[in-house]
């Protein structure tokens, strides 16, 4: 019975290494028309689940087999699939030069067209913009000086069924969760649960905001970001600032700590 058992466990070893996909590493190149930017274009083989960014020259290095699916994204096009074929295999080679079309159809496949490796992928170009550090990013101007189309993601204003049902004259006349505060206080946080704050704050800081968004937006030193974080943080955010509905509140308040930030620099 020993025996058996071994004997099929070699078996299927034997059936699972020998569906193993081999893949051969392939230079790749990214080009463009003149004036795009094609550094940290991001390379994913869909496929293996694996990816990669190109370098200042457009330039990358991808595991890949036949008929893998490469995807393609970039900030300024529209994102393509490339399948791989024999050639780019053979010549361990992909060059994919991105041609900006008006018009195309919301998913982009491409193939080689020659057994070089060569793809011409016609994407459409997606704009993009810059917020100027010299826009005025505070809650009075954001509230009152600009007007903002209410559209899909703007929040509802009042309750219909709340006001039918007469909670809305109930929530005006006794704030619950208040009293709630008052009678039962809450616990002074350990010093764990302090850390633990800390750490999703920057956490979610991070995610919200790139390092190029607060050098531009707030005029952060790029090296000085990180540093700027922490400090924002031992200046006491509220962690409800973090809440979608709150981003405007929560762009004032980074814009007071990076004055702050910036004079303690100069002083230093």
């Amino acid at each position: 019975m020993r025996l058996t058992i071994t004997i099929l466990f070699l078996f299927f070893s034997g059936l699972v290494l020998s569906q193993e996909i081999d893949r051969v590493t392939i230079q790749g190149q990214i080009t463009a028309p003149t004036g795009e930017d094609i550094e940290g274009i991001s390379i994913y083989n869909i496929s293996d689940q694996e990816g990669t960014i190109t370098d200042k020259d457009g330039k990358f290095e991808l595991a890949v087999a036949k008929n893998d699916r490469v995807q393609v994204t970039a900030l300024q096009f529209q994102s393509f699939t490339v399948i791989v074929d024999e050639g780019v295999i053979e010549v361990r080679k992909l060059t994919i030069y991105m041609n900006p079309a008006i018009n195309q159809l919301e998913e982009v496949i491409v193939r080689p067209y020659d057994l070089l490796g060569n793809v011409t992928a016609d994407v459409k170009r997606i704009q993009t913009s810059v917020i100027s550090p010299d826009w005025d990013l505070s809650y009075s101007t954001l509230e009152f000086d600009y007007q903002f189309t209410p559209d899909a993601l703007t929040g509802v204003r009042g309750n219909a069924a709340e006001e039918a049902l007469g909670y809305s004259d109930l929530r005006a006349g006794a704030d619950v969760i208040g009293l709630v505060g008052l009678l039962f206080p809450k616990k002074k946080k350990t010093e764990k649960q302090v850390a633990t704050d800390k750490e999703v704050i920057t956490t979610a800081l991070r995610q919200r905001y790139s390092n190029a968004y607060i050098t531009q937006t707030f005029g952060i030193p790029s090296e000085k970001v990180n540093d700027f974080i922490y400090f924002t943080e031992e200046e006491g955010i509220d962690q409800n600032l973090l809440k979608d509905a709150n981003e405007i509140e929560l762009l004032e308040f980074l814009r007071t700590q990076s004055i702050k930030y910036k004079s303690q620099l100069d002083n230093n």
